[in-house]
């Protein structure tokens, strides 16, 4: 019966072991104590460790945590899981989950490479960013401002005080001249960055310079560059610079400065310079040792201008130097001007002759200053406005007896030019020449002007002069009609028209020929004479013209 119970222990069953069976498992037992495990990376480790890598000969390591190491690093006490771990061990894995870098490490990836542009830290920082732009650009746009308007760094803190009385945030930092002065500088080297790459593009470049006194009395000579951008002519300020001597050494060692300033040095302009421009001072345009022969031995190709606003200039004064009653009116003009301006009394009881003639208040201008022939015609158109009011008021003050005796006898002697009726037309006749040749002194001082619209403007300016030498000009013919008053003011003097009309001829004739002379290298020169070209206005309109533009396309091409 026992063999039918399979659970039964039977006497053989519950035999003890011998004493050799008890030896042999003693001994396997201390074989397997000292034999170690063998330990393996298993795959499914990675399962939820997406940051987890495996290689035979680094073993396990973390890549977000090796990917960011520089940024995590102060966090980092062990750097078994970045460099590689072959402690197989999944409580390694757990340890290094929960160690702070690896969580750092985490959120930088998450935010980072993941969703960088949804991450909280990236909207803060995006309006930290914005805010400081904001507050910045206010401040540089003050500096600009101050710099651009030639005021005193000392204005820029109550500038900002005013921008924070508007309302705008600017901050409280950066509020001082020092800071103003820092973004200056930055605003200037950005400038001159940006100069530099356009010369540096740019195939051809040309120079033009100018000298002046300052403040000091010390002479600084201004340097601009001319040159072609993506088709466009454009005239930038290099800088200013003061020679070392006014000589033309000097003046070239100034001008080398200034270019090394954009880090450009003399093979530049030995590769690239055309044109050279400047005024027609004998240190700049010697034949032997002026600045503009220095650099055409530098650069044999060079082609030397004499400015055209200077030669315009010069060719008034030369056509007006030999009549007399330029000298009159000028002495009037001038006069005038100092008459009213040294004398705050004199200007107020003028202000009082305007008022008491219910006309618009007007004070002389200076007939001479840095706007050329501008002015003068300025001046003149003044003194027309003002000429009642002007002798109204030098009469007041010649019968006055309380006035100073000087003033009394400057008054008389204006108030005597004032009514002369030759130097009255004169005044006249001169501005009717003075108009087309102050257009044309405006054209020439347009940046946008080139060589090849002076051929034109020069031109038209010659023939309306031309037209004068025959006739009288619009103003002069109005004033004849009635040459004995002139705005119900009598006028002395027995005006000879004959003899008026003959030194019209004169200054017409003397002012034609000295802008011919002073402008002959337009056509005499085959270079300059072939500019015109580049002048659509120019261009034939029928084929039987083209020989003269095929001619002149053969200089350039």
């Amino acid at each position: 019966m026992e063999k039918f119970l399979i659970n039964l222990k039977t006497k053989e069953s519950s035999k003890l072991p011998s004493d050799e069976e008890l030896q042999l498992g003693v001994e396997l037992e201390k074989r397997q104590k000292n034999t170690p495990a063998i330990r393996k990376f298993l795959q499914k480790w990675k399962v939820g460790r997406s940051w987890l890598l495996y290689e035979d000969t680094r073993g396990m390591w973390c890549f977000l945590c090796n990917d960011n190491y520089q940024k995590v690093k102060h966090l980092v006490s062990n750097r078994s899981m970045i460099s590689g771990c072959k402690s197989f061990k999944v409580e390694s894995l757990k340890y290094h989950e929960e160690s702070r870098a690896h969580q750092l490490a985490v959120e930088i990836h998450k935010n980072t490479i993941e969703q960088p542009m949804q991450s909280p830290a990236h909207h803060a920082l995006c309006k930290l960013d914005q805010e400081t732009q904001n507050k910045m650009a206010i401040l540089f746009r003050n500096t600009h401002a101050l710099a651009q308007n030639n005021k005193s760094f000392k204005d820029y803190t109550w500038l900002c005080e005013l921008d924070e009385a508007k309302g705008l945030t600017i901050g409280k930092t950066y509020r001082n001249p020092k800071a103003a002065k820092t973004f200056c500088t930055t605003i200037a080297e950005s400038e001159r960055r940006s100069l530099f790459t356009d010369i540096d593009t740019a195939s051809f470049l040309a120079l033009t310079m100018d000298g002046s006194t300052d403040a000091g009395v010390i002479e600084q000579e201004t340097i601009f560059a001319r040159y072609s951008k993506n088709g466009k002519v454009t005239t930038k300020f290099i800088g200013i610079s003061s020679p070392p001597k006014p000589y033309a050494d000097g003046i070239l060692a100034a001008l080398f400065e200034s270019l090394a300033r954009l880090n450009l040095d003399e093979n530049t302009l030995k590769q690239k310079l055309v044109g050279f421009g400047c005024d027609g001072a004998a240190v700049m345009l010697g034949r032997k040792s002026g600045v503009a022969t220095k650099l055409q031995e530098m650069q044999p190709s060079l082609l030397i201008t004499h400015c055209l606003v200077h030669r315009l200039e010069l060719a008034y004064k030369d056509a007006v130097k030999a009549i007399p009653l330029y000298d009159s009116a000028m002495v009037l003009l001038m006069g005038l001007y100092y008459f009213y301006k040294n004398s705050p009394k004199q200007r107020s009881n003028l202000c009082l002759s305007f008022d008491a003639l219910a006309q618009k208040k007007v004070v002389p201008t200076r007939v001479g200053g840095t706007r050329w022939v501008g002015h003068v015609v300025l001046a003149i158109e003044t003194f027309f406005k003002a000429y009642q009011a002007i002798v109204s008021h030098l009469g007041d003050v010649v019968q006055q007896m309380n006035s100073p005796k000087e003033a009394q006898n400057k008054a008389r002697g204006y108030l005597r030019l004032l009514k002369r009726a030759d130097v009255i037309a004169f005044i006249h006749l001169l501005l009717d020449v003075l108009r087309p040749v102050r257009n044309l002194s405006l054209t020439l001082q347009n940046r946008k002007t080139t060589l090849a619209d002076v051929h034109n403007k020069a031109d038209v300016a010659t023939a309306v002069l031309q037209q004068y030498q025959t006739s009288d000009g619009p103003l002069l013919s109005k004033f004849l009609e009635d040459k004995s008053c002139y705005k119900g003011e009598s006028l002395t003097g027995n005006l000879n028209v004959e003899s008026f009309r003959k030194t019209r001829t004169s200054l017409v004739s003397s002012l034609v020929e000295a802008i011919a002379k002073r402008y002959g290298d337009l056509k005499n020169n085959k270079t300059v004479a072939s500019t015109h070209i580049a002048n659509l206005e120019n261009w034939p309109l029928y084929p039987d013209q083209q020989d003269d533009i095929e001619g002149n396309c053969c200089m350039f091409f």
